[in-house]
C-alpha cells in the first residue's frame, strides 16, 4: 500500500502543488453527487433535478462544504476531514435508500432517535446487495486516499483554526436550527420547508428537497415541533376543567345503574392489521376476513384514526396507554421520549392499578426495541413479557412469534391472578417484510391477517368457556407498507388526496359476559378516546375519563392526518399536563409524576 501511494505521490499530477487544494475544493461537489446518486439510483433523475431545483443542490454542496472545512480547521489534515465526511454522507445515503425500500418513509432527523435499534431495524428488512452503493462507497474510498496522497494540511495557529471551525459551525447551525432564520435561508435557495402531515406530503417534500436539504429541513421542524407549556396552563385551569366534567359525570351516574362487575380488559394492538375491505373489493375477502366477521357479529365495531401509517407503531400503543393524543405533541415520532424519566406515569394500567387489577404487558418481540422494558416499566404494569419471557409453548409465523401464542399467554396470565387484569397486547405477527420465497408480498400479508383473525376467533371462543367475564379490544396500529416495487397502493387509487382513509382502523369491543355495549359511538372516532370509552364500560369512574369523552362529542377526530389544523385547548392541555407538565388532573391530587 505505501508503494503504491507513493508511486501514485510520484505521478505529475501529485507532484502539482495546486492537486491537494483542487481535490479539497471539489470534494463538497462530488460527494453531494455520489450521496445523492446512491439513494436515487438513477443518475438521469439527478441530473434532471439538479437542473430543475439548482439552489437546493447548492445548498447541499454548501452544507457538506462547511462540515468538511470545518473539520479541516480542526484536524488540519483534509483527507482526515474528507474521510469523516464522506462515511458520514455515504452512511446517510445507504439509509435512506434501504428506509425508504422497507418502510416507505424517507430518513429524517427523528430515525436517529432509533440509532441504538438499529441491530433489531435490520431484522425487519430483507436487505440486498446494492452494486451502485457499493460502486459509490468505493469511489469515495478512493477520492480520499486521492487526498491522502496529496496530503494537503492547512497552515496556522491551531486556535485560530479552531476559532474559525467554531464560528462556522456556529453560524451554520443557527441558520438551520433557528425557525426564523431557516425560513430566508429557504426562500434564497427555494427549498421546500412545508410541514408534513403524512407519508404522501413528506414524498412530495422529499421529491422537491432530494436527500440532504430534506434531511437539514427535518432538524429545522424537529426545533419547531418541541412541546412548549399552553400559556393557559396552571392547576387552576386543569382543575375547572375536571370540575365541570366531575358535575356531569355525578349528573350520568344517577341516570345510568353502576357496574358491579369487575372484568378483565384485554386490549390488543395488532401489528399492521388492516380491513383493506375499506379501499378496495378484495378478492377471496370471506376467506381472509371471515372469522374476524365472526367475532364482530358478536360484539362492537367502529371506525377510528390512528396517529401513523406503515411504521411507528409506539405512536398508536401511546394513545391506546395514555388515552391521549399525539397530535397535541406536535404529532412527535416516538412520543414517550418526552416523558419525564425516573417517574411514574399516568397511564391506563396505572388507572386500572389504582382499581384493584393486575396489569400485565405483553409483546412477543425483544424488549430493548423502542426502548419498551426501560421506559414501560414506569407504566404502571405489574409484569411484562417480552419474547423470551413466555410461559406458554411458542410458535412462529414466518419471522415472528404469532398471535395465537400471545393470545395463549393472555390466558395464562389471566388464569394465575386472583381478580381482574388489565392486559395490554402488542402482537409481531404481521410486521414486515412480507417478502419472502414462497409467494407474492401482497398475498403473504393477508395470509397472516388470515392467521391472525382466526386466531382472535378461538380467542374469543375459549373466553365463552371462561367463569371470568372479559372484555378485549381489537384493533390495528397502522396499515401495511409494501414495498415500492408492488406499487400496491398506487393501484387501488391511493394518493396524496385521499390517503387520509390509510389513517382509518376498525376497532372491536367483544366481551363474554352479555355486557351493555350500545353506548359505544357509532360514528369515527380518534384512537386516543378507546381506553377511555371501555374504561366507563368496565365500570370505572374518574373525572380525568369523562372530561376526554365529553370532548369527543365536541372533537371526535383529533389528528394531524384527517385534520391537521384543527385545535383543541382542552386535549393539549390535558396532554401537556399528563406527559410533560405537573401532573394537575391526577385523581384526588394523587401526583403520578413523583420523582423516586
Amino acid at each position: 500500500m505505501k508503494k503504491m501511494i507513493q508511486r501514485l505521490r510520484d505521478t505529475r499530477f501529485f507532484r502539482w502543488k495546486g492537486a491537494g487544494p483542487l481535490l479539497a475544493g471539489i470534494f463538497p461537489v462530488v460527494l453531494c453527487i455520489f450521496a445523492e446518486l446512491g439513494q436515487m439510483q438513477d443518475l438521469s433523475d439527478l441530473l434532471a433535478f439538479t437542473w430543475t431545483n439548482f439552489g437546493v443542490f447548492v445548498f447541499s454542496c454548501l452544507l457538506i462544504a462547511v462540515i468538511f472545512w470545518t473539520l479541516s480547521l480542526v484536524v488540519r489534515r483534509t483527507w482526515i476531514s474528507g474521510a469523516i465526511t464522506g462515511a458520514l454522507f455515504m452512511i446517510i445515503s445507504a439509509v435512506e435508500y434501504h428506509k425508504y425500500v422497507v418502510t416507505g418513509s424517507h430518513f429524517q432527523f427523528s430515525d436517529l432517535y432509533m440509532a441504538t435499534g438499529f441491530a433489531d431495524v435490520t431484522k425487519f428488512a430483507r436487505l440486498k446487495f446494492n452494486p451502485l452503493l457499493f460502486v459509490l462507497i468505493l469511489l469515495t474510498i478512493l477520492y480520499v486516499t486521492a487526498m491522502y496522497a496529496a496530503d494537503w494540511r492547512l497552515k496556522g495557529r491551531f486556535w485560530k483554526q479552531c476559532s474559525m471551525a467554531a464560528v462556522m459551525a456556529g453560524v451554520t447551525a443557527i441558520a438551520i436550527l433557528v425557525p426564523a432564520f431557516f425560513a430566508p435561508v429557504c426562500q434564497v435557495f427555494g427549498i421546500d420547508d412545508s410541514v408534513t402531515y403524512n407519508s404522501y406530503s413528506e414524498d412530495a417534500r422529499f421529491e422537491n428537497n432530494n436527500l440532504i436539504t430534506n434531511f437539514t429541513v427535518s432538524m429545522n421542524q424537529s426545533m419547531k415541533s418541541t412541546v412548549s407549556e399552553p400559556e393557559e396552563y396552571s392547576e387552576e385551569t386543569i382543575e375547572q376543567i375536571l370540575t365541570s366534567s366531575s358535575q356531569a359525570e355525578d349528573q350520568e351516574a344517577m341516570a345510568q345503574p353502576e357496574e358491579t362487575v369487575k372484568p378483565n380488559v384485554v386490549f390488543i394492538m395488532s401489528e399492521s392489521y388492516a380491513d383493506f375491505r375499506r379501499l378496495y373489493d378484495v378478492e377471496n375477502a370471506d376467506g381472509i376476513y371471515g372469522a374476524f366477521d365472526e367475532v364482530c357479529a358478536e360484539g362492537v365495531t367502529g371506525t377510528s384514526v390512528v396517529p401513523t401509517f406503515g411504521n411507528g407503531t409506539v405512536r398508536t400503543e401511546f394513545e391506546l396507554m395514555f388515552g391521549l393524543p399525539v397530535k397535541s405533541l406536535n404529532n412527535v415520532e416516538i412520543p414517550h421520549k418526552l416523558l419525564k424519566s425516573g417517574v411514574e406515569q399516568d397511564t391506563f394500567a396505572n388507572m386500572y392499578k389504582e382499581a384493584g387489577y393486575s396489569t400485565t404487558y405483553i409483546h412477543p418481540f425483544r424488549s430493548n426495541f423502542y426502548d419498551r422494558e426501560e421506559v414501560y416499566s414506569e407504566y404502571g404494569f405489574d409484569r411484562m413479557i417480552f419474547d423470551d419471557d413466555f410461559t406458554v409453548e411458542t410458535h412462529q409465523f414466518r419471522s415472528y412469534i404469532d398471535d395465537d401464542t400471545a393470545f395463549r399467554q393472555a390466558e395464562d396470565v389471566m388464569a394465575s391472578t386472583e381478580g381482574p387484569d388489565y392486559i395490554h397486547i402488542t402482537t409481531m405477527q404481521n410486521h414486515q417484510p412480507f417478502i419472502d420465497n414462497k409467494g407474492e408480498e401482497v398475498d403473504n400479508y393477508f395470509d397472516g391477517v388470515r392467521e391472525s383473525n382466526e386466531a382472535l376467533r378461538d380467542f374469543t371462543n375459549r373466553l365463552k368457556e371462561s367463569a371470568e367475564p372479559t372484555i378485549i379490544v381489537f384493533t390495528g396500529d397502522h396499515f401495511p407498507f409494501f414495498s415500492p416495487e408492488s406499487s400496491f397502493y398506487n393501484d387501488i387509487g391511493i394518493n396524496v388526496d385521499n390517503c387520509s382513509e390509510l389513517y382509518e382502523k376498525t376497532w372491536l369491543v367483544w366481551n363474554n359476559y352479555g355486557l351493555d355495549t350500545s353506548s359505544l359511538p357509532e360514528e369515527t372516532i380518534s384512537t386516543f378516546y378507546l381506553p377511555h370509552l371501555v374504561y366507563r364500560l368496565a365500570g370505572q369512574e374518574n373525572p380525568f375519563v369523562e372530561t376526554m369523552l365529553e370532548e369527543m362529542e365536541l372533537e371526535p377526530v383529533y389528528s394531524v392526518a384527517v385534520n391537521p389544523t384543527t385545535e383543541s385547548e382542552l386535549l393539549d392541555l390535558l396532554t401537556y399536563d399528563r406527559v410533560i407538565g405537573e401532573n394537575y388532573s391526577e385523581v384526588d391530587g394523587r401526583m403520578m409524576n413523583f420523582n423516586d
